[in-house]
Order: C-alpha cells, then structure tokens, then sequence
C-alpha cells in the first residue's frame, strides 16, 4: 500500500467487519499485480538473460575458435621462429668470421704495402743519393773545367794585353812622320846651304809635314783596326771554345739524365 490506512472502528468499539475485508482485497490485489508485473519482469529478464547465455555461448565457440587459430598461427610462427632464430645465429656467425677474415686480410696488405712502400722509399732515396754524388762529381770536373777555362780566358787576355801594349811601344817609338825619316837622312847628306835654300827647303818640309802627319794618322787608324780587329778575334775565338766547351758538358749530362 501507498500510505498506511486504519481500519474503520465501529460504535462498540472494534474494527468494521466490511472495511476489514476490503482492505485485505486491495491488498490482495496490489500483491496479485505486484506479482504479475515482478513475474513479467522476471520472464523478461529470463529471456533476457537466455539471450545473453546464447551470446555467451557463441561468444566462447568464437573465442575458442579463434584460440585454436592463434594456437595454430603460433605453433607456425614458433616454428618459424626457430628457424629464423637459428639462419640468423649462423649468419651472425658467419658475419663474425668475415669480419675477423676481412680484418685480417687489410691487416696483411697493410703490412705488404707498408714494406712495400717503405721498400721503395729506401730504393728511390739510394737513387737520389747516387744522383747527387753523381751531379757533385759532375759540378766539381765542370767548376774545374771553367776554371780551367776561366785561366785560358785570362791568359789570352794577358797576351793580348802584353802584344797590344808591343804594338803601341813600337808605334810610339816610330818617327812621328815620314818629314822626320828625311830630316834623319839629311843630317847626313846634305851640306851647309845657303839661308835662301834652307828657307825654300822648310815650305817643301812644311807641306811634307801635313801629308806626313795624315799619312801617320791613316797608319794609326790601321794598326788600331788590325789591333781591334785580332782582339775581336781572340775573344771570338775564346768565347767559341767556351760555348762549345760548356754545350758539350751539358750536352752529355742531358744525354745521362734522358737516358736515366
């Protein structure tokens, strides 16, 4: 019931007989309703919970189903694993020894190409040793062979010096002029002469003077030229036998370093 309802009372005091019975009808009834209506929520909440038992039931077959085919699957990728777990063990394994062969084998050519190098360094050094003594040696016969020149060189120049300085003492101790020649000759020859004949004899001396100092000149001018000219030629001459002389020596060392 709703609210809590008290039964009638009666003039005599009790309860009334008719009120009595019908409350206990409305409660009858209220039970019969609240029963019908718990019996329709419990045979809903039955089909309901069959349904959820069938779900649950399809839920297991699934779940079992799909355990077998992981199960399956698993075994298969175990399987494979191991197989996997061992090509890769031997390839690392594999890779291991290649690495230590590989480091071997650089460690080897390493040490090859370190004495080969070192080989090489020790042969082009001794090359280049014995080049050198060799270039000294040549440098010392061809400083000797210029000095040798060098003194050549100045002895020619001391000859020429000492015949160019001959010549000159010679023409300087030559008669100024062919006037001088005559005058010589003469003191000798001719006899005292009257003061009219001696004068006209000086204007003849005077105008022989001019042509003898010209014809002096022109023989200076000669012996300069031949003088000049035999120095032109010493130096020529020397100049030659020093370009020859050098060309040959550098022609053989050039000769030596091709064919080297």
């Amino acid at each position: 019931m709703g609210e809590q309802e008290m039964f009638k009372t009666t003039i005599m005091g009790g309860f009334d007989k008719e009120d009595v019975l019908e409350q206990v009808q409305k409660l009858k009834d209220d039970s019969a309703s609240r029963l019908a209506k718990l019996k329709k929520e419990m045979e809903a909440k039955d089909a309901k919970i069959a349904e959820l038992i069938k779900r649950l039931e399809l839920k297991d077959a699934q779940q079992a189903r799909l355990e077998e085919e992981i199960h399956n699957k698993y075994q298969k990728y175990i399987e494979r694993y191991d197989s996997i777990g061992r090509l890769v063990f031997e390839a690392q394994v594999k890779a291991e020894d290649m690495v230590a062969e590989a480091q071997r084998k650089s460690e080897e050519i390493i040490t090859q190409a370190e004495e080969e190098a070192k080989r090489r360094v020790d042969s082009v050094q001794s090359e280049i040793d014995d080049k050198l003594v060799e270039g000294k040696k040549k440098y010392l016969a061809v400083q000797d062979e210029m000095n040798g020149i060098v003194e050549l060189i100045n002895q020619a120049q001391k000859r020429f010096m000492a015949s160019y300085k001959e010549v000159h003492q010679i023409i300087s101790t030559m008669p100024t002029s062919l006037q001088d020649i005559e005058d010589e000759r003469d003191v000798d020859l001719l006899h005292p002469m009257e003061e009219i004949e001696i004068h006209e004899i000086e204007k003849e001396k005077a105008k022989e003077v001019h042509l003898g100092d010209t014809q002096e000149l022109e023989v200076l001018d000669a012996l300069d030229s031949i003088a000049d000219l035999d120095e032109y030629d010493a130096e020529d001459e020397i100049n030659d036998q020093l370009v020859n002389k050098i060309q040959s020596m550098l022609g053989d060392d050039l000769d030596d370093e091709l064919e080297d």
